[in-house]
């Protein structure tokens, strides 16, 4: 088990999209034999970012299990693959772009990413534990699509998002949801998108690498100025697109 420890440089511009990185020496995602010598990457990962919550969930993949963690804690309640700390900056968008920055060129075969409360409180947007995550990615289907989004304006927030846009706990965003698509894809918005919520994904080295990792350093550089910004959920809106998900097609007999 590893433990490594982030620092944090935040900048004025990082809500307009200016890129701000700070530099760090990851060690890859891989089995490294007792020589130091770097075998194959993980089949697979379970990226999670964590603040408080309990963790039990995940000790059946503990041992694939690399947590980024945003909280107070000094290590984790038991042995995991990774234990990393981060500043707590930009919600689980955030988390899961810093993890592929930072591991681009050995990422595992599947990568899963989840927020700290795991998938099991989210059936209808998740699949019920992250190995099923696993199972279901190997099939090419990386996340529960729940339809599809075209709200390209400002997104229509309501219960807690509502109110903590409005007292300011949340950071609202320079950007409308459209401007902001054309901002990371290049391209204006296509009518609707799929969409999976609940920052609950998964996703194949090859898709992950559809985007080069300057795509991914631009995506960052949104949301890592504050714990909340607006942006994180704009981005929750739209991981159905960057990891290629696509709604499996009725066979018509």
């Amino acid at each position: 088990m590893e433990y490594v420890t982030r620092t944090h440089n935040a900048s004025k511009n990082a809500s307009n999209g200016s890129l701000v990185l700070t530099p760090v020496n990851s060690t890859a995602a891989s089995h490294s034999s007792q020589d130091g010598v770097t075998n194959q990457p993980l089949d697979y990962e379970i990226v999670i970012s964590h603040y408080n919550e309990k963790l039990d969930w995940m000790k059946p993949t503990a041992d694939h299990s690399h947590v980024y963690h945003k909280g107070k804690d000094k290590g984790p309640p038991f042995d995991v693959y990774r234990w990393e700390k981060l500043p707590n900056v930009g919600r689980e968008a955030h988390t899961y772009l810093y993890h592929i920055i930072h591991n681009y060129d050995k990422l595992a075969d599947v990568t899963v990413f989840l927020q700290g409360t795991g998938p099991g409180g989210h059936s209808q947007s998740c699949f019920p534990t992250a190995i099923k995550f696993v199972e279901q990615a190997k099939k090419h289907k990386y996340c529960q699509i729940q339809g599809s989004y075209g709200n390209w304006g400002r997104i229509r927030h309501f219960g807690k998002w509502l109110e903590s846009l409005q007292n300011g706990q949340m950071r609202r965003a320079n950007l409308t949801m459209g401007e902001f698509y054309t901002a990371l894809f290049g391209t204006k918005p296509p009518a609707t998108v799929r969409s999976c919520m609940t920052g609950c994904v998964s996703a194949s080295r090859k898709n992950l690498r559809r985007f080069p990792v300057s795509f991914y350093e631009k995506a960052i550089s949104f949301v890592n100025d504050h714990s909340n910004p607006e942006e994180a959920h704009y981005l929750e809106r739209l991981w159905a697109t960057i990891i290629n998900a696509k709604k499996k097609k009725k066979r018509h007999i």
